[in-house]
């Protein structure tokens, strides 16, 4: 990790994606930008993006997940409708601490019993005013995938932290992955 002033930047990251263990739906929140879980899974997804610009991006792709423009804190969605909600990479857009645990209510209440979260994240720092984080993402299909993402510093966003919001909100059954710059986490709804 370089920081200079400032600002942080994180060397690129290999991430190897697998398809989810699931045939059900999946809503994936923040799902703009590089679209992910839309890539990988297609026409179980409903993905939600707060700006239309990153859903826009998204669909460059061309795979028929369902796209809509919401606020992940305040879905429409009914109650237990999804099998698994994914948030990959984009609770560090969410740099308000109250907003993170809003969207993790939500992800809670329209998913099954039994139901998965599915979250890859970034470490942010409690120091510093951004952080941009590198990442080559290679997908099921062996289709490579190269971004950063640029963040608001200072979130002291880790995975103690992410797994203490998610235990406080009713999730278990925790199964994670630490790796330094970035960890995974899959946790239930029981």
């Amino acid at each position: 990790m370089s920081e200079t002033q400032t600002h942080i930047e994180i060397p690129e990251q290999k991430i190897k994606l697998d398809r989810l263990e699931s045939d059900g739906l999946i809503l994936d929140i923040g799902g703009g930008g590089e679209g992910l879980v839309s890539r990988i899974e297609g026409d179980r997804v409903c993905a939600v993006d707060i700006r239309m610009s990153e859903i826009r991006e998204a669909q460059i792709h061309e795979h028929s997940s369902n796209w809509i423009v919401a606020d992940g804190r305040t879905l429409c969605f009914d109650d237990r409708a999804f099998d698994i909600v994914t948030l990959w990479f984009s609770l560090g857009y969410m740099s308000d601490w109250g907003t993170k645990r809003a969207v993790l209510e939500t992800a809670y209440r329209v998913l099954k019993k039994n139901g998965r979260l599915s979250i890859m994240a970034s470490c942010i720092p409690k120091e510093g005013i951004s952080l941009i984080f590198w990442a080559t993402f290679t997908l099921p299909d062996g289709t490579l995938s190269k971004t950063g993402y640029g963040v608001k510093g200072g979130q002291n966003q880790t995975l103690p932290r992410i797994l203490e919001l998610a235990t406080d909100v009713g999730f278990n059954q925790h199964q994670y992955e630490d790796h330094g710059e970035w960890f995974r986490l899959v946790t239930r709804k029981l």
